[in-house]
């Protein structure tokens, strides 16, 4: 009996030292003047506090002590949406996603949802376009689609066919690794149309 008490008390001290992990959800496109809701449930801990914050100026996020804070679009631009969690223990985390503001009336990269609804990268309507001045060739493109269906390893080699000093876009296609085959799918489509 004795031992069964103390294996407990031994579990409930090693899951209060769990430290508290930020989880800002999916990077996501949307219109300038539309609003999207922020989701930070996912992240992990006990008794977490939030704190959400965006740079540069030009959007503009409300309710940011909530797990579900709202950012509205006021500016075109690419936008860091930061969110800090802390624990009870003061312990704290910090990630990052992004969110693109295209300009009034960019119907071809923002074509399924309406103002004021939330299009998620998954779905690949938040799944944004080219984020620099990279633009691959044809044979890459048709690349591209190979390994849309296959395992993670497969994807992350082709994602290494990405120049080294374009991070962003490597990071976009690498998070490809645990999405579904629509998401990689869509990624190619993103960067070889038009």
């Amino acid at each position: 009996m004795s031992r069964l008490i103390f294996a407990a008390l031994l579990f409930t001290s090693c899951a209060a030292e769990v430290a508290p992990r930020a989880e800002p959800g999916d990077p996501r496109v949307l219109p300038v003047g539309a609003t999207a809701t922020l989701d930070g449930s996912f992240s992990e801990g006990d008794g977490l506090s939030y704190a959400w914050s965006v740079e540069p100026e030009g959007a503009t996020i409300t309710e940011p002590e909530s797990p579900f804070a709202t950012l509205i679009a006021e500016a075109p631009g690419h936008y860091t949406l930061g969110l800090e969690v802390c624990d009870e223990s003061g312990r704290c985390d910090v990630a990052e996603t992004w969110a693109r503001v295209d300009p009034p009336g960019n119907a071809a990269k923002v074509s399924d949802w309406g103002l004021g609804e939330f299009g998620g990268a998954e779905s690949g309507v938040g799944l944004p376009g080219r984020l620099s001045d990279w633009e691959p060739d044809e044979d890459w493109c048709e690349e591209c689609r190979r390994p849309v269906r296959s395992g993670a390893t497969t994807w992350n080699e082709f994602c290494n066919s990405i120049p080294e000093d374009e991070k962003k876009e490597r990071s976009l296609c690498r998070a490809g690794n645990n999405k579904s085959a629509d998401y990689r799918d869509n990624f190619c489509s993103a960067r070889c149309s038009g």
